[in-house]
């Protein structure tokens, strides 16, 4: 079944409805009850249901669902790596522009550098080296962006800045993997 399939004829689904604004907290709370991942809400501070200041919190729980359920579907380790292909394809349909595809690409490199300084062993000598070069990567990928869609002056002291960013934590990356290097490797 391709993404045509599911969108043509009398479907319900639509590719424009939810890239054209955000989902309510409402609308993310019913999308996670669909697929049993709905927190449960206290209704004594919660009578009406989840509040827009929720959306962000909702968001992340979907995020974190449609991650793991991709991971399980889609195995990039596999040869060949079954599934990958549609869901690329379905990722795209609602992420269709160059500059939104950078964005998003720049914010799930952000996520990842904050998952690795939280979630990892800090002791490890590779996890400064990893945080930044994703960081340096977030950085490049927004400077591109910027470089590529923005035409006002502060579109041009954000590209700066991002340029600025991306160096500095391309020389992090760069010292941290030396040292991983020479506390890990010390003999070669």
């Amino acid at each position: 079944m391709t993404v045509e399939d599911l969108c043509s004829g009398s479907s319900t689904m639509t590719r424009s409805s939810s890239s054209s604004r955000p989902a309510t907290a409402a609308a993310l709370q019913h999308a996670l009850a669909a697929l049993s991942a709905a927190p449960t809400l206290d209704r004594t501070r919660r009578p009406h249901g989840p509040r827009p200041g929720d959306a962000p919190l909702l968001l992340g729980i979907l995020l974190a669902k449609a991650e793991l359920d991709a991971a399980v579907r889609a195995d990039p380790g596999a040869d060949p790596p079954e599934g990958l292909t549609e869901l690329i394809r379905g990722y795209n349909t609602l992420a269709r522009s160059e500059e939104m595809r950078l964005r998003l690409l720049a914010l799930r490199l952000v996520r990842t550098a904050f998952d690795i300084t939280v979630y990892e062993d800090t002791d490890d000598p590779c996890t400064p080296a990893a945080e930044s070069a994703a960081m340096t990567a977030a950085n490049a990928i927004n400077a591109y962006r910027l470089a590529r869609h923005s035409t006002d002056p502060a579109d041009r002291r954000a590209l700066a800045a991002a340029l600025r960013s991306a160096d500095e934590f391309n020389r992090s990356a760069t010292e941290a993997l030396s040292q991983a290097h020479h506390q890990l490797t010390p003999d070669t």
